[in-house]
């Protein structure tokens, strides 16, 4: 096949190539990706008209002339900025299609660290992130990529089209995350777009999305009628039978468990079956399956015909290699999730939030193995507080009130050292904190220190107030980290006893 007969195909209208057609296709463009790249261009036409419809050795094949390609433009700027951000659209499909997450989200940031990236694709690769962070539940991750995704629609000049089907991706991710007040504005968007810039099938994938954002946000509430009769009525349409593709199976579950009880069985599991059928991956039409089996309690006897295609497919996913790996890459997602939560949690105080005493540990640690010769950096500087007048909140108004008290000092050393270093709770009122950086001057960090507690509005008859006191390894070169720490402490009892010298208060009393 020469390069007019593939040009050909791209301009053809039938969708209808043939096996053959791509392999032939295919092994061109691999010449040509190890050569000049001279028609790359045409290579991406061919691959996202032929898209999914190839089969999985053709597809194996198509990425890797993708990652040819990328490999040789990569070092030739004038392609490189044209074509690039295309190429990582299309891995990013590959490796959705063979449920490798972790790739997946590789090639995502690719595209967002690069500048000046079609529309086009960074609205595809912003809307994967979500999907495959929401999926896996790692909502804090999912949170960082909506935000990006909610600016980037706001900025974006793509087609109504293209345009809807993000801000129905906000809609879902919104009502997933059950933040309320940002559900309602994106479906304030999306009803705004007419009729007439949206065709008739997009139309109603955007009445399924919004149909299903609404059963997770109100799944708390009882389904309405009108909700139902709309469900039915988009159902019974027929407008399903087309070429346009979607996560159906992210849309239908919630939907269906929301309405489950309020229509006929039945005809709930016709309308799942339909969009079974519709599903792209074995995957999703299972997660439908499996809904149905196991939360609807249906008779095997009277779903004969449901209960065979549902073992047909369990059959098609043990013998699907590519589906198996899609969940153990979800597990270690989940996995490392799970530690990297944990491993937070032991060294965060609950109280304020701040590293604890073994995370403080840590970090001293870490300042005593880059020590070279013996010798620290020269930009540690040790900062020891304590605060004063706390046991006289806990007498005197109790011990949540001394919580409080606590909870407020944490806020103010987040809001001054936080700028410039860490800090932990390393004891009921004791604070430590370090900083590595020798460009702000430490007099003026403990002076912002000063100034945000004086600042504080008091609830109590005493003013949130803090003994501070401080060492540096480039003041004390010689000395160990231990001593520094301890020169720290000494300087901040100074500063204690100074405290309750000029103030007349006993810190003992009651």
């Amino acid at each position: 096949m020469d390069i007019s007969q593939i040009k050909e195909l791209n301009a053809g209208e039938n969708r209808s190539i043939t096996r053959t057609q791509i392999e032939d296709a295919t092994e061109f463009f691999i010449k040509d990706s190890e050569a000049e790249a001279e028609y790359i261009s045409d290579f991406i036409t061919f691959y996202f008209k032929v898209s999914r419809s190839a089969g999985e050795f053709d597809i194996d094949r198509l990425h890797f002339c993708t990652q040819k390609y990328a490999a040789n433009i990569s070092r030739r700027p004038e392609l490189k900025k044209l074509h690039l951000p295309f190429l990582y659209i299309k891995e990013i499909e590959y490796y959705m299609m063979v449920n490798s997450y972790s790739e997946c989200v590789r090639c995502i940031n690719k595209i967002l660290d690069m500048e000046d990236v079609p529309d086009f694709c960074m609205g595809a690769a912003l809307s994967q992130a979500v999907d495959i962070f929401i999926k896996s539940g790692i909502t804090k991750e999912a949170v960082k990529y909506v935000d990006a995704m909610k600016t980037f629609v706001t900025l974006c000049e793509l087609p109504p089209r293209n345009l809807i089907m993000l801000d129905c991706n906000l809609l879902q991710a919104y009502a997933f995350l059950g933040k309320r007040k940002e559900y309602e504005y994106q479906l304030d968007r999306i009803e705004k777009y007419s009729d007439a810039s949206i065709d008739k099938e997009v139309r109603s994938v955007v009445i399924l999305y919004v149909l299903g954002a609404k059963a997770l946000i109100d799944m708390e509430k009882v389904p309405t009628d009108t909700y139902i009769n709309d469900f039915c009525v988009l159902m019974e349409s027929g407008v399903f039978n087309n070429d346009v593709t979607a996560d159906y199976s992210e849309v239908m579950i919630p939907i269906l468990r929301w309405i489950k009880g309020r229509m006929e069985t039945r005809k709930l599991v016709q309308y799942a079956t339909m969009m079974i059928s519709r599903c792209e991956t074995i995957a999703d039409k299972l997660d439908m399956y499996c809904v149905l089996v196991d939360e609807f309690g249906l008779d095997r006897t009277e779903y004969r015909d449901f209960f065979d295609d549902y073992f047909k497919t369990l059959r098609l996913f043990a013998d699907n290699s590519k589906e198996a790996h899609r969940h153990e890459v979800i597990g270690e997602m989940l996995s490392y999730e799970v530690e990297r939560q944990y491993k937070k949690r032991a060294l965060t105080d609950e109280l304020t939030q701040l590293g604890n005493r073994h995370a403080y540990e840590g970090m001293v640690a870490e300042i005593v193995a880059s020590a070279q010769g013996g010798k620290l950096p020269s930009n540690v500087t040790i900062i020891a507080m304590d605060l004063n007048g706390l046991k006289h909140v806990n007498d005197t108004y109790g011990h949540q009130a001394g919580d409080d008290y606590i909870k407020a000092a944490a806020e103010c050393l987040k809001n001054t050292v936080g700028n410039f270093g860490d800090i932990f709770r390393t004891g009921g009122d004791e604070f430590m904190a370090i900083v590595r950086t020798n460009h702000v001057p430490v007099e003026r960090i403990t002076e912002l220190i000063k100034e945000n507690m004086d600042n504080w509005p008091s609830h109590y008859d005493t003013q949130l107030s803090m003994a501070i006191g401080y060492a540096t390894s480039m003041e004390y070169p010689d000395k160990t980290i231990d001593e520094i720490i301890g020169i720290a402490d000494e300087n901040m009892y100074k500063d204690k006893s100074l405290y309750y010298t000029q103030t007349g208060k006993d810190r003992r009393q009651r």
